[in-house]
């Protein structure tokens, strides 16, 4: 792990391979996943939010079901009430998953309180970066489940 300082007089952790970072992405991600889980699961401890200017987000990875490796990752930010909102948080979340070898999403808040009806604000954010739409959750599952037939393990 190398723990640095921003511009912004923030402290970043990335985790460290010796080989270029191009020929263990799965690797690199697995390790800043494990890092974040272990701050996420940290911070779930203390009380009122005891990390000063963070905000944690929910997020599920999904495996393959033959080899493990991961083949989507959603992370959920029901805060995110329009486009702009998903955009600046797209924005904040790019380095996070630069390197991700699989499709992450943003899921953003529902258009209505009826879950059988709700579209959620949606932002690919890698590989490449979409645009903001609206997506029913079933057609997000049927996504998922196509990219988990479709692994190529």
């Amino acid at each position: 792990m190398v723990v640095t300082e921003t511009p912004s007089g923030d402290t970043q952790l990335r985790p460290y391979v010796k080989d270029p970072v191009e020929l263990n992405k799965d690797i690199v991600s697995m390790v800043a996943q494990q890092m974040a889980d272990a701050l996420i699961e940290h911070a779930c401890r203390q009380p009122d939010g005891a990390i000063p200017g963070t905000t944690l987000l929910e997020n599920t990875m999904f495996p393959c079901s033959r080899c493990g490796r991961i083949t989507a990752r959603l992370v959920f930010a029901p805060e995110c009430a329009s486009e702009a909102d998903m955009v600046s948080l797209g924005d904040r979340l790019r380095s996070d998953v630069r390197y991700a070898p699989y499709p992450v999403w943003l899921i953003g808040a529902p258009d209505s309180e009826d879950d059988s009806v709700a579209r959620h604000l949606t932002l690919q954010l890698a590989p490449a970066r979409g645009e903001v739409y609206w997506e029913h959750p079933d057609q997000m599952n049927s996504r998922l489940v196509e990219l988990d037939d479709k692994h190529h393990c």
